[in-house]
Protein backbone atom coordinates (compact mmCIF):
# COMPACT_ATOMS: atom_id res chain seq x y z
CA UNK A 1 0.00 0.00 0.00
CA UNK A 2 2.93 2.19 0.99
CA UNK A 3 4.59 2.09 -2.06
CA UNK A 4 1.61 2.89 -4.19
CA UNK A 5 0.89 5.60 -2.50
CA UNK A 6 4.98 6.57 -3.19
CA UNK A 7 4.04 5.93 -7.28
CA UNK A 8 1.09 8.21 -6.69
CA UNK A 9 2.90 10.85 -5.61
CA UNK A 10 5.59 10.71 -7.52
CA UNK A 11 3.91 10.84 -10.60
CA UNK A 12 1.66 13.91 -9.26
CA UNK A 13 5.25 15.88 -8.84
CA UNK A 14 5.98 14.30 -12.36
CA UNK A 15 2.77 16.21 -13.50
CA UNK A 16 3.22 19.15 -11.27
CA UNK A 17 6.46 20.28 -12.56
CA UNK A 18 5.98 19.39 -16.22
CA UNK A 19 2.50 21.83 -16.00
CA UNK A 20 4.42 24.54 -14.34
CA UNK A 21 7.48 24.38 -17.42
CA UNK A 22 7.22 26.63 -20.33
CA UNK A 23 5.26 25.12 -23.00
CA UNK A 24 7.04 22.54 -24.97
CA UNK A 25 6.75 21.01 -28.68
CA UNK A 26 3.99 18.22 -29.24
CA UNK A 27 7.17 15.38 -29.76
CA UNK A 28 8.96 16.73 -26.29
CA UNK A 29 5.63 16.22 -24.87
CA UNK A 30 4.75 12.50 -26.13
CA UNK A 31 8.77 11.73 -25.20
CA UNK A 32 7.65 13.26 -21.52
CA UNK A 33 4.63 11.04 -21.20
CA UNK A 34 7.16 8.36 -20.25
CA UNK A 35 10.21 10.18 -19.29
CA UNK A 36 8.52 11.96 -16.25
CA UNK A 37 12.07 12.13 -14.77
CA UNK A 38 13.32 14.70 -16.95
CA UNK A 39 10.58 17.17 -16.38
CA UNK A 40 11.20 16.78 -12.99
CA UNK A 41 14.65 17.50 -12.75
CA UNK A 42 13.75 20.95 -14.72
CA UNK A 43 14.48 20.07 -18.08
CA UNK A 44 12.10 22.48 -19.62
CA UNK A 45 13.74 25.33 -17.94
CA UNK A 46 16.92 24.58 -20.04
CA UNK A 47 17.76 26.92 -23.26
CA UNK A 48 16.91 23.18 -24.75
CA UNK A 49 13.35 22.78 -23.57
CA UNK A 50 11.93 26.61 -23.74
CA UNK A 51 11.35 25.96 -27.29
CA UNK A 52 11.98 28.60 -30.35
CA UNK A 53 14.11 31.67 -28.99
CA UNK A 54 12.11 34.77 -28.84
CA UNK A 55 15.27 36.89 -30.39
CA UNK A 56 14.58 34.50 -33.46
CA UNK A 57 18.52 33.48 -33.76
CA UNK A 58 16.73 29.78 -32.92
CA UNK A 59 14.24 27.64 -33.84
CA UNK A 60 12.13 25.43 -31.21
CA UNK A 61 14.22 22.08 -30.24
CA UNK A 62 12.42 18.56 -29.17
CA UNK A 63 13.97 15.88 -27.63
CA UNK A 64 14.39 14.18 -31.14
CA UNK A 65 16.82 17.31 -32.52
CA UNK A 66 19.24 15.57 -30.19
CA UNK A 67 18.10 11.81 -29.76
CA UNK A 68 17.02 11.28 -33.52
CA UNK A 69 13.56 10.60 -34.76
CA UNK A 70 13.91 7.08 -33.24
CA UNK A 71 10.88 5.31 -34.33
CA UNK A 72 11.68 2.10 -33.19
CA UNK A 73 12.51 3.61 -29.91
CA UNK A 74 8.70 5.06 -30.13
CA UNK A 75 7.55 1.61 -31.32
CA UNK A 76 9.01 -0.41 -28.09
CA UNK A 77 10.42 1.82 -25.47
CA UNK A 78 12.78 -1.67 -24.92
CA UNK A 79 14.62 -0.70 -28.07
CA UNK A 80 17.16 2.90 -27.54
CA UNK A 81 17.10 6.24 -29.70
CA UNK A 82 19.22 6.69 -32.34
CA UNK A 83 21.52 8.71 -30.25
CA UNK A 84 22.19 8.12 -26.70
CA UNK A 85 24.59 10.40 -25.76
CA UNK A 86 26.68 8.09 -23.44
CA UNK A 87 28.72 5.14 -23.15
CA UNK A 88 30.07 3.57 -26.97
CA UNK A 89 28.20 6.18 -28.26
CA UNK A 90 29.52 9.23 -26.57
CA UNK A 91 31.70 10.73 -29.30
CA UNK A 92 29.15 9.96 -31.64
CA UNK A 93 26.01 12.18 -29.84
CA UNK A 94 28.69 15.34 -30.78
CA UNK A 95 27.64 15.58 -33.78
CA UNK A 96 24.35 16.25 -32.88
CA UNK A 97 25.37 19.18 -30.83
CA UNK A 98 27.53 20.84 -33.46
CA UNK A 99 24.79 20.82 -35.65
CA UNK A 100 23.63 23.86 -33.71
CA UNK A 101 26.60 24.81 -31.42
CA UNK A 102 29.22 25.71 -34.16
CA UNK A 103 30.56 28.95 -32.69
CA UNK A 104 33.90 30.10 -33.38
CA UNK A 105 35.35 28.77 -29.97
CA UNK A 106 34.08 24.73 -31.05
CA UNK A 107 36.23 25.32 -34.32
CA UNK A 108 39.28 23.33 -32.49
CA UNK A 109 36.84 20.45 -31.58
CA UNK A 110 37.11 17.90 -34.05
CA UNK A 111 41.25 18.18 -33.09
CA UNK A 112 41.39 18.59 -29.33
CA UNK A 113 41.98 16.24 -26.75
CA UNK A 114 38.84 15.63 -25.39
CA UNK A 115 37.46 14.99 -28.66
CA UNK A 116 40.25 12.25 -29.29
CA UNK A 117 39.36 10.61 -26.03
CA UNK A 118 35.93 10.26 -27.01
CA UNK A 119 34.69 11.69 -23.97
CA UNK A 120 31.98 13.25 -25.76
CA UNK A 121 30.25 16.89 -24.48
CA UNK A 122 27.59 14.97 -22.06
CA UNK A 123 30.88 13.80 -20.56
CA UNK A 124 31.24 17.71 -18.95
CA UNK A 125 27.57 19.42 -19.74
CA UNK A 126 24.86 18.85 -17.99
CA UNK A 127 21.62 18.54 -20.50
CA UNK A 128 18.47 17.74 -18.78
CA UNK A 129 19.06 19.22 -15.34
CA UNK A 130 18.10 23.22 -14.64
CA UNK A 131 21.39 24.40 -14.42
CA UNK A 132 24.39 23.36 -15.84
CA UNK A 133 27.60 22.74 -13.38
CA UNK A 134 30.67 23.34 -15.84
CA UNK A 135 28.58 26.93 -16.48
CA UNK A 136 27.97 27.86 -12.75
CA UNK A 137 30.25 29.75 -10.56
CA UNK A 138 32.73 27.33 -8.78
CA UNK A 139 31.19 24.69 -10.53
CA UNK A 140 34.18 24.03 -13.37
CA UNK A 141 36.73 22.81 -10.83
CA UNK A 142 34.37 20.07 -9.87
CA UNK A 143 33.78 18.52 -13.27
CA UNK A 144 37.36 18.86 -14.74
CA UNK A 145 38.89 16.99 -11.67
CA UNK A 146 36.44 14.21 -12.07
CA UNK A 147 38.92 13.00 -14.59
CA UNK A 148 41.65 15.50 -13.72
CA UNK A 149 42.76 14.13 -10.63
CA UNK A 150 46.22 15.12 -10.45
CA UNK A 151 45.17 18.90 -10.34
CA UNK A 152 42.99 17.78 -7.84
CA UNK A 153 45.39 16.30 -5.55
CA UNK A 154 47.21 19.52 -5.96
CA UNK A 155 45.04 21.64 -4.35
CA UNK A 156 46.40 19.86 -1.13
CA UNK A 157 49.67 21.36 -1.32
CA UNK A 158 51.42 24.53 0.46
CA UNK A 159 51.40 26.61 -3.12
CA UNK A 160 49.08 26.49 -5.28
CA UNK A 161 46.14 28.58 -7.79
CA UNK A 162 43.33 28.92 -5.98
CA UNK A 163 40.82 27.07 -8.28
CA UNK A 164 39.37 24.82 -5.61
CA UNK A 165 38.26 28.11 -4.71
CA UNK A 166 36.67 29.24 -8.00
CA UNK A 167 38.91 32.54 -8.02
CA UNK A 168 41.11 30.86 -10.85
CA UNK A 169 39.19 28.36 -13.61
CA UNK A 170 40.60 25.37 -15.26
CA UNK A 171 39.30 27.63 -18.51
CA UNK A 172 41.19 30.83 -17.92
CA UNK A 173 43.88 28.99 -18.98
CA UNK A 174 42.97 26.26 -21.03
CA UNK A 175 40.58 26.12 -23.98
CA UNK A 176 38.48 22.91 -23.18
CA UNK A 177 37.13 22.70 -26.86
CA UNK A 178 40.21 22.64 -27.74
CA UNK A 179 42.95 25.83 -29.53
CA UNK A 180 46.01 26.28 -31.56
CA UNK A 181 48.08 26.24 -29.18
CA UNK A 182 49.70 23.40 -27.16
CA UNK A 183 48.02 21.67 -24.17
CA UNK A 184 45.16 23.35 -25.89
CA UNK A 185 46.15 26.88 -23.89
CA UNK A 186 43.71 29.86 -24.55
CA UNK A 187 46.90 32.01 -25.82
CA UNK A 188 49.11 30.70 -28.64
CA UNK A 189 52.13 30.41 -25.56
CA UNK A 190 52.64 29.62 -22.30
CA UNK A 191 53.97 33.44 -21.36
CA UNK A 192 51.03 34.30 -23.06
CA UNK A 193 48.73 32.78 -21.26
CA UNK A 194 50.34 33.73 -17.97
CA UNK A 195 50.57 37.61 -18.68
CA UNK A 196 46.60 37.46 -18.75
CA UNK A 197 46.67 37.52 -14.75
CA UNK A 198 50.65 38.34 -14.61
CA UNK A 199 50.90 41.31 -17.12
CA UNK A 200 54.03 43.10 -14.89
CA UNK A 201 56.17 40.12 -15.72
CA UNK A 202 55.52 40.31 -19.32
CA UNK A 203 58.02 43.44 -20.05
CA UNK A 204 60.01 43.92 -22.63
CA UNK A 205 62.74 45.12 -20.08
CA UNK A 206 66.48 46.18 -20.97
CA UNK A 207 67.85 44.07 -18.94
CA UNK A 208 66.12 40.41 -19.33
CA UNK A 209 66.67 36.87 -17.77
CA UNK A 210 66.16 34.39 -20.56
CA UNK A 211 64.61 31.74 -19.17
CA UNK A 212 61.59 33.69 -17.82
CA UNK A 213 61.03 35.28 -21.57
CA UNK A 214 61.49 31.50 -22.94
CA UNK A 215 58.86 29.79 -20.98
CA UNK A 216 57.52 30.46 -17.32
CA UNK A 217 57.22 26.96 -16.89
CA UNK A 218 61.05 26.32 -16.66
CA UNK A 219 60.66 27.83 -12.90
CA UNK A 220 57.21 27.61 -11.88
CA UNK A 221 54.74 24.42 -12.04
CA UNK A 222 51.48 26.15 -13.26
CA UNK A 223 49.12 24.22 -10.97
CA UNK A 224 50.51 23.67 -7.31
CA UNK A 225 53.76 22.82 -5.46
CA UNK A 226 55.38 21.96 -2.66
CA UNK A 227 57.67 24.84 -2.84
CA UNK A 228 57.00 28.91 -2.29
CA UNK A 229 55.66 30.43 -5.51
CA UNK A 230 54.59 27.54 -7.19
CA UNK A 231 58.58 27.24 -7.70
CA UNK A 232 59.37 23.65 -9.41
CA UNK A 233 62.40 23.30 -6.60
CA UNK A 234 63.65 25.28 -3.91
CA UNK A 235 66.32 28.05 -4.08
CA UNK A 236 69.28 27.97 -4.28
CA UNK A 237 68.65 24.66 -5.96
CA UNK A 238 66.33 25.90 -8.86
CA UNK A 239 68.51 28.84 -9.87
CA UNK A 240 71.95 26.30 -10.17
CA UNK A 241 69.81 24.37 -12.23
CA UNK A 242 71.44 26.73 -14.68
CA UNK A 243 73.83 28.96 -12.38
CA UNK A 244 76.73 26.72 -11.72
CA UNK A 245 80.11 26.45 -11.76
CA UNK A 246 79.86 30.11 -13.47
CA UNK A 247 79.63 33.44 -12.50
CA UNK A 248 78.75 34.17 -8.58
CA UNK A 249 78.25 31.54 -6.56
CA UNK A 250 79.81 29.16 -7.90
CA UNK A 251 79.19 26.63 -5.45
CA UNK A 252 76.98 23.81 -4.91
CA UNK A 253 75.06 24.16 -1.53
CA UNK A 254 75.24 20.26 -0.65
CA UNK A 255 73.81 18.84 2.97
CA UNK A 256 76.62 19.48 4.84
CA UNK A 257 75.63 23.60 3.96
CA UNK A 258 72.09 23.26 4.36
CA UNK A 259 72.14 23.64 8.27
CA UNK A 260 74.42 26.62 8.09
CA UNK A 261 73.25 30.60 8.45
CA UNK A 262 74.53 30.98 4.77
CA UNK A 263 72.46 33.62 3.44
CA UNK A 264 72.49 32.04 -0.02
CA UNK A 265 70.76 28.97 2.01
CA UNK A 266 68.10 30.64 4.67
CA UNK A 267 65.47 33.88 3.94
CA UNK A 268 64.85 33.96 0.14
CA UNK A 269 68.13 32.43 -0.46
CA UNK A 270 69.52 34.10 -4.53
CA UNK A 271 66.42 36.37 -4.21
CA UNK A 272 67.79 37.61 -1.02
CA UNK A 273 69.91 40.19 -3.39
CA UNK A 274 68.64 39.43 -6.75
CA UNK A 275 65.16 40.56 -6.01
CA UNK A 276 64.00 41.27 -9.39
CA UNK A 277 64.63 38.00 -11.06
CA UNK A 278 62.02 38.47 -14.05
CA UNK A 279 63.88 41.42 -15.47
CA UNK A 280 63.96 45.39 -14.76
CA UNK A 281 65.01 48.71 -16.37
CA UNK A 282 67.23 50.56 -13.86
CA UNK A 283 71.34 50.02 -14.03
CA UNK A 284 71.06 47.67 -10.96
CA UNK A 285 68.30 45.37 -12.86
CA UNK A 286 71.64 44.14 -15.27
CA UNK A 287 72.55 41.27 -12.07
CA UNK A 288 68.15 41.42 -11.61
CA UNK A 289 69.11 43.36 -7.90
CA UNK A 290 66.58 45.85 -6.66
Amino acid sequence: MHSTWRGIVAGLLALAALAAAPALQADDSNCLMCHRDQAAKGFGLRAHGLGADPRGEQAAIGCTDCHGASEAHAASPGAAPDFTFHGEQAGAGDEACLSCHSDAGLGHWAFSEHAGSDSGCVACHSLHTPTDPIQEAGGEFAVCTSCHQQEKHGQMKFSRHPMQEGLVKCSDCHAPHGGAAMNGLVQPTVNETCYQCHAEKRGPFLFEHEPVQDDCTHCHAPHASVNDQLLTARQPFLCQQCHIASRHPGTLYDDDRLGGRDINIIGQSCTNCHSQVHGGNQPVNSAFRR
